[in-house]
Order: structure tokens, then C-alpha cells, then sequence
């Protein structure tokens, strides 16, 4: 058995230094900052070199480790290892998603500037030599993944042309930002804005002279790769085909109980008008940064003395999305700490409500610091990054992730933090609002809905404005199987308390089963339920 964990442990290294220095601005997100000066190679080569890459070492883990012989943590280690390599795999090798993504081109660039000025890892002295080398960078990086660029959806080609819009303001900030640090070097801060405001407004000139011609391409998956997503990636057994109809009776279900909770506030008028005047007073009662930084301190107050959930001393900051990330993001969005930073910090982004028009099932600020602090997923990501294996630590799987913030909505109202009737409508709003986008998730993945289909069964069972709407079902097209997984996940941590109690009886403590699940780092509900009841001490 040790030597079956030795061999197995030299292989998840390897894929995680590997994975680090094949994907650089993904290692800084990480704390890793060996590459902070590089961009990856995202030309065709570059994918291709990956993929023989992981197709190697698959090759080598299912010859050489016998998984039955180790014990149970490295066992789902194993499963999460081989789960993250058949999905790149995928990716890389049969749906070519990033080979056709330019948002995720755009992004990788602005990502990688933007993540080094952001976090304070080392004074910024030490940092501005991998931001020039990154700014200087972005031309050649751009050039080489536009080569690679196959049929282009054309709702990627509109995503992309947004967000390079908002590029140039961000370069200019890096920009302005170390020339008040740095004057004396002036002449090449100026010369690496410019040289990499150029390579974006040619990779954007690029992008419209194809969207003229006729985009190419199709963005959704197909239901094969769907279903291998679903199975690989969140170790679901259920096909898309029946998820897509499961999401509909979520819909059903949670409008009724809207019904009622909009009743409850005022019987004499439509649900409908009752639950958008409810959100309209919660969204100009406040400043949205201002009445969010107030939200977050009183809910960690709140898990804290409630015991719900152990509570990580790792920061929380709110800041306002720069313009390039605004097309991305909805409401209030969350960016997890660095695994391996030496103080590792989360980021709520808030995005401006004349950027992102608001609709009626907007949550307040009780609810949204619920969602993405705590006990959401700044509490989450912030036990994640602690637990178990490099490999572990790592893992980002949305069943967990986004099941988990759902959740925590829902367990502060239980708990009474979101108790007032308006916070309880706006609970159930909020998983209608989650149950509609996993119908269209699965609807547009399977080809079974168009965008402009998605952004009209979204305008009437999410009640998202017709603008929000569109914007929120082009985000859908980027990330198959993230919103189903997202609701699947909140059904299948229920399910996980209901067991707990069950089988533990008076032993049952709400802390301990929280404590133990987040301990398991996030990994997909399915995947860690031998580690759970170890933890838990409770018989398989």
C-alpha cells in the first residue's frame, strides 16, 4: 500500500506543477508565483502539447496505482486526479471549447495583469517586473492564440468584443498606477500600455472583421458531451435528458412558493408586482458597496456566535468590477483566495446596477453576503484552500461550490440572519432564479433552446429584465453544466444533512456536519461521501 500512495502522490505532483506551469496566470490565481511573468501558450501547438501531456500521464496513473489499496482520502484524490484529466482531455481533444473561446483569451490576458496588482503577495516593487513582463507579453500571447482560434460562435465573438471594449481602461489603470509607484521608470511603463492596448485593438479588429463575415462554429456541447461533463466532472449519474425536466419541477414548485411568500407581504396585489417593489427597496435603501460591507460583517457575526459552520480567518474585500469584467458577471461575484498565498484574501466584486440592470428576484444585501461570504463561499473557499492534498486543495468543482452557496442562502433564513418576509421571498426568487438557469443550462448545451429562447424563458421564470436576461443566458453558453450543477449540488448536500441526521441520531450537530463536509475541499457531493462519514465517524 506505500508504495501504491508513493507512486500515486508523485503523479498528482506532477500534475499539479505541471497544470501550474502549462496554465501561469491560473498558478498566480493559485499563490504559486514561479511564472508570474509568463502567459501561457495558447496557440494550436501549445494544446496540443498539453493534451499528449495528459494523455501521458493517464496512461501511466491507471497502469501504475491500484487504487483499491490506499486509503480513503488518497482514494478520492484518484478519482478527483483522473476526473480532472479526462475533462481537460475532453476539452482539448474533442469539443475544442478553448480553441474557439475569445473571452477566455481576453480574460487569461487581463487576468494575468490584473491578479498581480490586485494582491499584495509581496510589496509592489517586487511585483512590477512580472507586470510589465505580462503587459509586454500580451502581444505575442494574442497572436498565437488568434492563429489557433477555430469556428468562432457568434455569441462569443459579441462576449468578446464587450469585454475588449473594457480592456483598454484596465491597461490604463495598471498603467497610471505604477507610474505614480515608479516615475523614474516612465518610459517603459508607457511603452508596455501601449504595446499591449495595441495587441488588444488588433485581436478586437480581428474578432469584428469575423463577426462581419459570418461567425462560425456552434456553442453548445451536444448531449453526449454534456453527459460526459455531468458524469467526469460533478460524478453525476443522471443523463441531461432527465436533469432538463427535474429543473422544470423546480421551477414549478418554487414559483407556487414565491406566490405564497409575495401573498404574505400583500394579498391584494399580483405576485409579481409584490416581489419586484420588494426588490426595488432593497436595492436603493443602500449604496451596494456600502450596504454589502455592512451585510458581511453582521453575517459573520451571526455564524459566529450561531456556531453554524467553522469560520476561516482569511480577509474579505469588496470592490467594484472594473469595466472589461462586467459582460462576465451578474449580481455580486466572488473571487476565491489564493490556495498557496502566504495571506490569502477573497474578493467580492460588485458589479454597478447601471451596468448590470437588476430585476425582481434580486437578492438584498442580507442575501448576497449569505451567498459569497459567509457562510457562503468566502467561508467555503476559505476551508478549502487548507484541506488535504496540493491536488485537493486546488479542486474547484461548482456542484460543491455553487450547491454550497445556495445552501447558505437558505440556512441563514432558516436560522433567522434573512428572516424578514422580504428576505424569505427573495430566498425563494433567488432558487427559482437558480432552478430556471439550469433548464436553460441544459436546454442550450443540448441545442434544445436558442439564446434569444434562453433569455426569453429567463425574463418569465427567473424575472430577470429582458437586458439581464440576455446578458445572463450568453453567460450560460461559456460554462456547460455550472448552473445545473450549481442546483443538483444544493439538492445533494440536503440530502447529505438528512442522512447525517439519520444515521447519527442525538449525535447530530449541525457544526460537526458542516465542519466535516467543508474539510472534504471542494470536491463534488458525490465524490467525498466515504470521507464524509469517516469524519463524521459514522459506519459506511
Amino acid at each position: 500500500m506505500l508504495e501504491t500512495v508513493r507512486t500515486f502522490t508523485a503523479l498528482s505532483e506532477e500534475f499539479v506543477e505541471e497544470s501550474l506551469r502549462l496554465w501561469p496566470v491560473s498558478a498566480t490565481a493559485a499563490g504559486i508565483h514561479d511564472y508570474d511573468d509568463r502567459l501561457p501558450d495558447d496557440s494550436a501547438e501549445g494544446f496540443q502539447a498539453r493534451a499528449a501531456w495528459l494523455r501521458d500521464l493517464e496512461q501511466r496513473l491507471a497502469a501504475s496505482v491500484v487504487w483499491e489499496e490506499m486509503p480513503t482520502e488518497q482514494r478520492v484524490d484518484y478519482a478527483l486526479l483522473r476526473s480532472r484529466i479526462s475533462v481537460l482531455r475532453a476539452d482539448l481533444e474533442e469539443t475544442h471549447v478553448p480553441l474557439r473561446d475569445p473571452v477566455r483569451v481576453l480574460r487569461t490576458a487581463l487576468d494575468g495583469v490584473t491578479l498581480l496588482m490586485s494582491r499584495p503577495f509581496v510589496p509592489l516593487e517586487e511585483r512590477k517586473e512580472a507586470v510589465l513582463a505580462r503587459l509586454m507579453a500580451t502581444s505575442d500571447y494574442l497572436a498565437g492564440a488568434r492563429a489557433g482560434l477555430g469556428p468562432v460562435p457568434a455569441v462569443w465573438l459579441g462576449l468578446a468584443l464587450e469585454v475588449a471594449d473594457g480592456a483598454p481602461g484596465c491597461v490604463q489603470d495598471v498603467v497610471q498606477e505604477l507610474l505614480r509607484t515608479f516615475p523614474n521608470d516612465a518610459e517603459r511603463i508607457e511603452h508596455a500600455g501601449v504595446r499591449a492596448n495595441a495587441a488588444i485593438a488588433g485581436f478586437r479588429r480581428a474578432l469584428e472583421d469575423d463577426l462581419e463575415s459570418g461567425a462560425g462554429g456552434d456553442f453548445a456541447l451536444g448531449e453526449r458531451w454534456l453527459d460526459f461533463r455531468l458524469e467526469r466532472e460533478h460524478m453525476l449519474p443522471l443523463r441531461s435528458e432527465a436533469l432538463e425536466p427535474w429543473a422544470r419541477r423546480h421551477v414549478e414548485a418554487l414559483r407556487r412558493a414565491a406566490e405564497q411568500e409575495a401573498g404574505r407581504l400583500d394579498p391584494s396585489r399580483p405576485w409579481r408586482e409584490v416581489a419586484a417593489e420588494a426588490a426595488r427597496a432593497e436595492a436603493t435603501a443602500e449604496a451596494p458597496a456600502g450596504a454589502m460591507v455592512g451585510a458581511l460583517a453582521e453575517a459573520r457575526r451571526f455564524v459566529t456566535e450561531r456556531r453554524l459552520a467553522p469560520v476561516p480567518d482569511v480577509p474579505l474585500e469588496t470592490v467594484v468590477a472594473p469595466a472589461w469584467q462586467r459582460p462576465l458577471l451578474g449580481d455580486a461575484d466572488y473571487v476565491p483566495p489564493g490556495a498557496f498565498d502566504v495571506e490569502p484574501t477573497g474578493l467580492v466584486r460588485l458589479v454597478p446596477s447601471e451596468a448590470a440592470p437588476g430585476h425582481p428576484g434580486r437578492r438584498g444585501p442580507r442575501l448576497d453576503a449569505a451567498r459569497v461570504g459567509w457562510p457562503g463561499r468566502h467561508l467555503q473557499g476559505g476551508l478549502a484552500i487548507r484541506c488535504g492534498s496540493r491536488l485537493r486543495r486546488l479542486a474547484a468543482n461548482e456542484t460543491m461550490i455553487g450547491g454550497w452557496a445556495l445552501y447558505a442562502e437558505e440556512l441563514m433564513v432558516e436560522e433567522g440572519f434573512c428572516g424578514a418576509p422580504a428576505d424569505r421571498l427573495g430566498l425563494v426568487l433567488d432558487l427559482m432564479a437558480a432552478a430556471a438557469r439550469g433548464v436553460v443550462d441544459t436546454a442550450l448545451q443540448r441545442g434544445r433552446m436558442t439564446v434569444t429562447q434562453a433569455a426569453d424563458y429567463l425574463t418569465e421564470e427567473a424575472l430577470l429584465e429582458r437586458p439581464a436576461a440576455l446578458a445572463e443566458a450568453k453567460r450560460l453558453t461559456l460554462a456547460p453544466a455550472r448552473a445545473i450543477g450549481a442546483l443538483v449540488g444544493r439538492m445533494q448536500i440536503l440530502e447529505l444533512r438528512e442522512e447525517a441526521r439519520k444515521r447519527m441520531g442525538p449525535r447530530y450537530d449541525r457544526l460537526d456536519f458542516h465542519a466535516a463536509l467543508l474539510a472534504c475541499g471542494a470536491l463534488a457531493p458525490a465524490l467525498l461521501r466515504e470521507e464524509l462519514w469517516e469524519r463524521l465517524g459514522v459506519d459506511g
